[in-house]
């Protein structure tokens, strides 16, 4: 990891995730696959499993149609914050700038064994090029792609 002296902040506002609308038809897509789940599970005899898969729909549902709230990401010379989430560069191996993406984004690596890949939105208006050389003075730039839960959940419109 390489250190420098002169102090800097980079700051920008950001949605906290991508807000995609959904028809009814995706609510009852989803609706049916969870009952038929759930009933197949009852069937076979693992009722708890039933209920975890319907309270997590449930909870999904509702978090799904709220609208996202801004969040402030900085990006300074002791770590990156998002929101009210601080991540020190001593807990950070490599970053990412995927601009590739719609939304384009920063994915850090982490050496926390829980929390590998940490997936950090990239404003418009920010200057990617300057958070690159920015995020270069302190840590690695290494190929990560976003992780395979993320992918799947974008592909089905979560």
């Amino acid at each position: 990891m390489k250190k420098t002296s002169a102090p800097f902040k980079i700051e920008w506002d950001t949605h906290e995730y991508e807000h995609k609308e959904r028809s009814q038809d995706w609510f009852w897509a989803v609706g049916i696959v969870t009952l038929a789940v759930a009933v197949t599970s009852v069937i076979l005899g693992n009722i708890i499993f039933a209920i975890l898969v319907l309270t997590a729909v449930f909870a999904l549902a509702i978090f799904i149609n709220r609208p996202p709230e801004n969040v402030r990401v900085t990006v300074d010379e002791t770590g990156i914050t998002r929101g009210r989430v601080r991540y020190p560069y001593e807990s950070l191996k490599s970053f990412w700038l995927d601009e590739d993406h719609p939304f384009p984004k920063i994915i850090l690596q982490s050496t926390k064994p829980l929390m590998p890949l940490i997936v950090v939105p990239l404003g418009k208006e920010v200057d990617a090029i300057k958070v690159n050389d920015t995020l270069s003075r302190f840590l690695t730039e290494e190929y990560h792609s976003l992780p395979f839960v993320e992918k799947v959940l974008e592909y089905l419109g979560f």
